[in-house]
């Protein structure tokens, strides 16, 4: 990457290699095959919060998760019964997470969608179009879903781990590269909350972005944080000031490959 330079051409050419069906080994690719909507909801939020780890740890765990929740997972969420046999015949695990922090992410769906009808909806009760960023709807988001992770299971103990606040100072990457897939639409995102403006938007901040924006100098911070994750949002922005984070799949996969 040394004789790059970051010019928005550089930047517009890297989006179009990237933005196309299969041009990087991603866990996006599972949700984009979903021919409903709302399975395409539910397995994009399984499949961000299981998005840490190495692309191949990724892609067989989530391989048999969806292969799980298959027909429909939405189906599968709302019975409850099925989710009580996932429990007691299967071990799901995932890098430190358990089996149990699966089942009590499953159990929270249940609820979800049986009270709120979507995770968007959920989302919403805390969204304001004003809003610079999704700051404080994320953190609303993200305090919701531990308060209905621990009520299905208060022994859990990676609870914050898996829905982490920007209060904490974390980049809550997995959560936002969640939204990126909901709100952005293209070949790689599924833009399926058109309510969300696509500048609210924060990269999603994980190892490999960091090294691209550290080499790029769009951060002057040294360390990831959620300060880290809007400064980088914020250079991205001299480049495309609607549409910020339409860069971050492509970004990362340079720095990936």
């Amino acid at each position: 990457m040394s004789e790059l330079k970051l010019t928005r051409r550089f930047l517009e050419n890297l989006y179009k290699k990237y933005n196309q069906p299969n041009s990087a080994e991603d866990p996006v690719w599972n949700v984009l095959v979903q021919k409903d909507i709302v399975d395409q909801e539910i397995l994009a939020f399984i499949s961000a919060t299981y998005a840490f780890g190495n692309i191949r740890q990724i892609n067989r765990s989530l391989f048999k998760i969806i292969e799980l929740l298959s027909p429909s997972a939405y189906q599968r969420i709302l019975d409850l019964d099925y989710i009580f046999y996932l429990e007691r015949n299967f071990d799901v695990k995932h890098r430190f997470l358990s089996h149990q922090e699966f089942i009590g992410l499953l159990k929270s769906l249940n609820v979800i969608y049986t009270h709120h009808v979507s995770l968007k909806k959920l989302f919403l009760l805390n969204y304001k179009p004003d809003d610079k960023n999704l700051k404080e709807a994320i953190i609303h988001f993200s305090k919701n879903l531990r308060e209905l992770i621990h009520k299905q299971d208060p022994h859990l103990k990676k609870i914050k781990f898996l829905f982490p606040s920007p209060e904490s100072g974390s980049a809550c990457k997995r959560i936002n590269l969640f939204l990126r897939w909901m709100v952005r639409k293209d070949n790689v995102d599924l833009g399926l909350w058109s309510e969300i403006k696509t500048s609210q938007l924060i990269i999603p901040l994980d190892v490999h972005i960091y090294r691209v924006a550290r080499h790029f100098q769009l951060t002057r911070l040294k360390r990831p944080s959620w300060n880290m994750a809007m400064e980088i949002t914020e250079s991205l922005k001299n480049f495309d000031a609607y549409d910020p984070v339409k860069y971050d799949f492509a970004l990362s996969h340079i720095n990936i490959e």
